[in-house]
């Protein structure tokens, strides 16, 4: 069961679409690498913060999912992508 409000199920979204986004576009033969995982999960951290801090400014509604703001799910997102991408 997912829990959000507003829309914070962006939280999720988001991501998946980047990263499906980045397999075709850099992908081989429409395969995954690592590097490609990483990197759009970064991009995907990045884009669902700063849409975090439009919606905080332009809403008074919450959007979070899971309680977490879409703010904190950027950080994480960001955060997993930078420590796969060192260690991958």
């Amino acid at each position: 069961m997912i829990i959000s409000r507003g829309w914070g199920i962006l939280a999720f979204l988001i991501p998946i679409t980047i990263i499906l986004l980045g397999i075709s576009f850099f992908g081989k033969n429409g395969n995954a690498t690592l590097s490609i995982l990483f990197y759009s999960l970064i991009i995907a951290g990045t884009l669902t913060f700063l849409l975090g801090l439009i919606f905080k400014k332009k809403s008074i509604k919450k959007h979070d999912l899971y309680f977490l703001p879409l703010q904190i799910w950027g950080v994480i997102w960001v955060i997993i992508g930078i420590i796969g991408a060192i260690y991958a």
